[in-house]
């Protein structure tokens, strides 16, 4: 931060002009991409999808307060996905759409990490503070959709037994998240065992320590 910018309860104010962070919209966001995710895949669906995550992490990498290494890093990711999505309309390929997905959940990753920094930097607990926390919660889950739906278009063996829809990969891995575990999908290699334990075991210490936080922060006084 500068010296002309402070932050409060929250927000970050520039020179006595607050910029409000919009977790709440963030979050209606990635429900309305999941809802996206579960219906009939298509090449203009898919289209729509991508463009809706690329304009939700351009707005969540370009909120005030985060580095701009990691604005880089993830801006860059997100125009990568947007080239591969259009490449889609040319050219149907395995490749580029495993490719497209690897590249959504980098920037995907990146989104969150930026949502973390700002909201471990809140004073009190807000509404946003809240919202930024669950939606966070929410991208870990399609961070590693992503991941298993790229690495099983872009490998020759079966990652995940039991798929038959695209939208299974994010079932599975909200499923993985909260350690409901159906069975109903399973992995299928060594490596998707892997980070199935690795999501798990992520999503338990991430509301743990989200908890943690909130109460924690329940109740401070500010000290802007």
């Amino acid at each position: 931060m500068t010296a002309s910018a402070t932050e409060t309860a929250g927000d970050t104010v520039v020179a006595g002009v607050p910029i409000r962070e919009r977790y709440g919209l963030v979050l209606s966001l990635i429900l309305v991409g999941y809802v996206l995710s579960g219906v009939e895949s298509s090449r203009f669906l898919i289209a729509v999808n991508s463009l809706l995550w690329v304009a939700l992490l351009l707005t969540t990498l370009w909120s005030p307060g985060v580095p701009k290494r990691l604005r880089r890093i993830g801006s860059v990711a997100t125009i990568l996905v947007l080239l591969t999505t259009l490449s889609l309309g040319f050219v149907s390929s395995e490749l580029a759409d495993g490719w497209r997905l690897i590249l959504l959940g980098i920037a995907q990753f990146a989104a969150l990490l930026a949502i973390l920094n700002r909201v471990s930097r809140h004073r009190q607990v807000t509404f946003q503070t809240v919202m930024g926390g669950v939606a966070a919660y929410a991208l870990i889950a399609f961070v590693m959709a992503a991941l298993y739906h790229g690495m099983d278009l872009l490998t020759d063996t079966t990652f995940l037994n039991g798929v038959v829809s695209d939208s299974d990969y994010v079932y599975f891995s909200f499923v993985t998240l909260t350690t409901v575990g159906y069975g109903d999908i399973t992995a299928a290699t060594d490596i998707a065992k892997r980070l199935v334990v690795v999501e798990a075991f992520v999503g338990q210490v991430f509301l743990v320590a989200l908890v943690a936080r909130l109460v924690s922060l329940w109740g401070a006084p500010d000290r802007a």
